[in-house]
């Protein structure tokens, strides 16, 4: 009875640090990652608001030279 005392011990004891590495990934994955995934996103954003007002800026030069 001893030994499945321990067996079941240790079980749970690398179940316990398999369920406490999993939280870590993924509270790592919520709430550090969005601070690196911020920067390219805004990098994206801000070079599609450049090439729209430079198509409309483009385009509404062409409409004035008609």
């Amino acid at each position: 009875m001893t030994t499945f005392k321990e067996l079941t011990s240790s079980f749970l004891l690398i179940i316990s640090w398999f369920l406490f590495a999993i939280s870590a990934y993924l509270l790592y994955w919520t709430i550090i990652m969005p601070a690196y995934v911020i920067i390219p996103f805004l990098l994206f954003v801000a070079t599609g608001l450049v090439c729209f007002y430079s198509s409309r800026k483009l385009d509404s030069r062409k409409k004035a030279n008609k």
